[in-house]
């Protein structure tokens, strides 16, 4: 008999390493707010994001681009730099300030989580805009999956694992599979938590912060499940993000 499918789940990645990733696939989730703004980006023309640690480093790379031909987004503490063209909105990321332009995006947690996940020997962005097709990729990929959540000031964040935990959730219900506790625990927080999304998002501290700020409307385009059949994957020399599938998808939401 064949083996049952290892599933884990790692609430931060603070503990992850390259050789834990190996042979996996890994899925980078930042709810709130990164892997969403980056599934919008591609859905609106962008032909690749580059995920970038630091400020600095996001300046310089940006700077060396054709002119005209890049943007430079994301966040410090909720908020874009200064002399950023974007910020980490999803609804910032229109087609007309898109299309055929390379991003350059650096934020607070989920570029950082991408970087760690980079090492897998695959690595798709997830949001709850494209969870279908994110769990269509990995019904037809066999190998191990690391959930990797990007977390919030290095602490677990209820909005990536209420998607950690409908992932998981979905691989329960269509293969056998063997999970590690913290996948137990984001799924059991799905069942608890998940079936109101706004309001779960919502009282998240990424969520409370975000509210704060002035950005409700980003929690709401957060929670807004299969938005897209796209699904963006890491690519390689160089490392960035491009679409990666993207067709017409069964809803998975609610099964």
């Amino acid at each position: 008999m064949p083996e049952d499918r290892v599933v884990r789940v790692h609430l931060t990645p603070a503990r992850l390493t390259p050789e834990r990733l190996a042979d996996s696939v890994a899925v980078v989730i930042d709810v709130l707010r990164a892997t969403t703004t980056m599934i919008h980006a591609l859905a609106a023309g962008c032909v690749a994001i580059w995920p970038i640690a630091e400020v600095e480093e996001a300046r310089r790379l940006a700077d060396e681009m054709r002119a005209g031909r890049v943007l430079l987004g994301g966040e410090r503490g909720g908020v874009p730099p200064p002399g950023f063209d974007l910020g980490n909105s999803p609804g910032e990321y229109t087609c007309a300030r898109c299309k055929g332009t390379t991003l350059v995006l650096t934020t607070t947690n989920g570029t950082r989580a991408l970087l760690q996940a980079a090492a897998a020997a695959r690595t798709l962005i997830a949001g709850f805009v494209n969870y279908s097709a994110v769990c269509e990729q990995l019904a037809q990929d066999p190998r191990p999956v690391d959930i990797v959540c990007a977390g919030y000031q290095g602490e677990v964040a209820l909005d990536d694992a209420l998607l950690a935990g409908a992932l998981v959730e979905f691989l329960c219900e269509h293969q056998a599979v063997t999970l590690n506790d913290a996948a137990r625990l984001a799924w059991d927080c799905f069942e608890h938590h998940g079936r109101v999304l706004d309001g779960a998002l919502e009282i998240s501290a990424g969520g409370a912060h975000l509210r704060s700020l002035g950005y409700d409307e980003d929690i709401r385009a957060a929670a807004r499940v299969d938005q897209f059949t796209l699904v963006p994957e890491v690519r390689h020399e160089p490392l960035r993000v491009e679409i990666g599938a993207v067709g017409i998808v069964k809803s998975h939401w609610g099964h």
